[in-house]
């Protein structure tokens, strides 16, 4: 591909941590049919003028195999390596969906209770502030009317709601996509447990200050541990959700996405 590589900008701050991708190929909307790999080679063979080799055996495509690395919380010590789903930590970075998704998300949590009050809701006004002609004023027939100080709103904002319907299957898209850019970008940490002892806010503290994790969204696996939720409510730039919660939105908002095992489990089930 002779496409130029550029970095995703977009004017919303969390989508600048996109990774990098094939401008030409990403706009120009490259069919996404599967072909098979005689096809394929005999048209690339085509298009150069080079023939395919006689006696060569074409083998099918397999992805490799996504793996990472499993830490222990406290210390950072590598205890194994897990191996990840391709489906959901393999997807191809879709802009469009995670703009979809965030968007929707954005919408939704909108409570729409804007409201102003027009000239019949508005207390007083009931009376003529003067008789219509002999006073050399202008007409006025109400001290509430929009022009007066303290009248009415016209075409003011009324309660509302902003949310609408997202399809199933993209939102699990925007999920897997997330997921998959952290991975690829080296950002996805993978922990033991999020266990403590007790509830200590400087312990959370220094492990952010070891490992250099400035921006974080932490993910366990069913319930959130009640002495680590503790323990972290009063970090900045800290967030900690259950597996059932997370969403689009607060992955890319952080730089850092770090998930327990059952975490990990849970969510591979679920997309």
């Amino acid at each position: 591909c002779k496409g130029e590589l550029k970095m995703a900008t977009l004017s919303t701050k969390m989508f600048s941590r996109l990774p990098y991708f094939c401008e030409a190929c990403f706009f120009k909307r490259v069919p996404t049919r599967v072909f098979s790999l005689e096809t394929k080679v005999k048209e690339v063979s085509e298009s150069l003028n080079v023939p395919v080799p006689s006696g060569v055996t074409l083998l099918p495509y397999t992805p490799p195999e996504l793996e990472a690395w499993v830490s222990e919380f406290t210390s950072g010590k590598r205890l194994a390596i897990a191996k990840l789903n391709n489906s959901v930590f393999g997807e191809r970075p879709r802009l469009d969906i995670l703009h979809r998704v965030v968007v929707w998300q954005l919408a939704k949590r909108r409570a729409g209770t804007a409201k102003t009050k027009d000239r019949s809701e508005v207390r007083g006004g009931g009376k003529k502030p003067w008789k219509q002609k002999g006073t050399g004023k202008a007409r006025q027939g109400s001290i509430r009317a929009p022009q007066w100080r303290g009248g009415g709103v016209v075409h003011g904002p009324t309660p509302k709601s902003y949310d609408y319907s997202l399809p199933k299957k993209v939102r699990r898209l925007g999920l897997r996509t997330a997921l998959s850019i952290k991975y690829n970008q080296g950002d996805l940490e993978i922990v033991d447990s999020f266990e403590l002892p007790t509830i200590r806010t400087k312990v959370i503290q220094s492990i952010l200050k070891d490992r250099n994790w400035k921006s974080v969204l932490f993910v366990d696996g069913g319930e959130v541990n009640m002495n680590f939720a503790l323990s972290t409510r009063n970090v900045p730039n800290c967030e900690v959700l259950s597996s059932i919660g997370l969403n689009v939105y607060s992955i890319l908002h952080k730089e850092k996405l770090v998930l327990t095992l059952g975490a990990l489990r849970m969510l591979e089930e679920r997309l």
